[in-house]
């Protein structure tokens, strides 16, 4: 399933598979694997999950409206064999997501994801030297329910 823009009636659904579609198709490093859930077998690293961390609605659209602005917090988080692969992967995504808002055709903003901004991006590393490296990044987006 493609999904070119997020639309009111699946919101969560659309962001989450947008999102995980443009970092398959702009990340190389990762080689496609990326997903939207935990895997539990068969894990090969690097690779990137996206979840939904928070929904919220700060805000109606107008007295009379049924129209809302909600906030989408998602959790795109990188897991890698070394520190230096998550950070350069964390690069690659964060500079993607940032870079590629405003386009006209493929942006964001195009899909109806508009306000990007990064809340955290929190070190979570298994001990040892052969330990998973991952780190966990908060990205909130705007979106306009009508």
């Amino acid at each position: 399933m493609t999904i070119t823009s997020v639309n009111s009636q699946t919101f969560l659904a659309d962001a989450i598979v947008l999102i995980r579609d443009k970092l398959r198709s702009n990340i190389s490093s990762v080689n496609s694997r990326v997903y939207t859930s935990y895997p539990k077998e068969g894990v090969v690293y690097p690779m990137i999950t996206i979840v939904d961390r928070n929904i919220s609605q700060p805000a109606r659209l107008g007295m009379g409206s049924e129209s809302t602005a909600i906030t989408i917090e998602l959790e795109i988080r990188i897991w890698a064999r070394n520190v230096k692969e998550r950070d350069e992967i964390f690069d690659s995504v964060y500079n993607y997501l940032r870079n590629n808002q405003l386009d006209d055709t493929i942006g964001l903003v195009a899909s109806n994801l508009d306000g990007f901004r990064m809340t955290s991006a929190i070190n979570i590393n298994e001990e040892g030297e052969q330990g998973i490296k991952s780190k966990v990044c908060e990205f909130g987006f705007l979106f306009i329910c009508e």
